[in-house]
């Protein structure tokens, strides 16, 4: 259902569903409907071959070039993708037919497939990585001009940003809720810290 490469793949928290992002501009949310687990009977010493069929939905708009990088929301709901397009966005990846109607959360409580939640407003080049912090109630991303952002839903999506002094960084994963570590072309890991009250990232 993609004509480009696809670049990065995300098995939900719950494991009944995986997202991939690809270089059709496109989302990918796959999940398995259990009425199309059958099997054909065999025959003579053959045996019974089973088959799963996976269901795939795609969340398109307004994503507006290749999707690099992809990560979860602890409510296995919500999901965030970095992009060439220099956007950091949070979607809805809510399917019905695998699981309960999500509770509210601070990113919003609206949550139909394909729903945008959030986008940054920043153009700090290609974003290589995206991460949800333990809580879900914050996400950072790095892009390719080597500034590490943060936004805070908490403080009504406030974004802080930094502008390190290393090489572009290429992923990152929250240690605590106020601090991260990132690495990248530098070949090193850089810890961040993230103060709530004043809304600001340092080193």
């Amino acid at each position: 259902r993609i004509n480009r490469a696809a670049r990065c793949v995300r098995w939900a928290p719950n494991e009944n569903k995986f997202a991939v992002g690809s270089g059709s501009r496109v989302i990918s949310i796959c999940y398995f409907e259990q009425e199309n687990d059958w099997c054909v009977p065999g025959q003579g010493q053959r045996l019974q071959t089973y088959r799963k069929q996976w269901v795939c939905k795609h969340i398109k708009k307004p994503i507006r070039s290749t999707v690099l990088s992809l990560d979860w929301h602890p409510n296995n709901v919500l999901l965030a993708a970095g992009s060439c397009d220099f956007k950091c966005r949070i979607f809805s990846a809510y399917i019905k037919e695998v699981e309960e109607r999500p509770a509210p959360t601070p990113w919003g409580s609206k949550m139909p497939f394909g729903e945008l939640m959030f986008e940054s407003n920043s153009s700090c080049g290609w974003v290589h990585g995206v991460c949800f912090s333990a809580s879900g109630s914050r996400v950072a991303w790095v892009s390719h001009d080597s500034t590490v952002c943060l936004a805070d839903a908490d403080k009504k999506m406030a974004v802080a940003t930094l502008a390190s002094e290393t090489l572009p960084l290429l992923a990152l994963t929250f240690i605590t809720e106020n601090s991260l570590v990132a690495a990248g072309h530098d070949c090193f890991p850089v810890l961040f810290t993230y103060d709530g009250a004043a809304g600001t990232l340092s080193f």
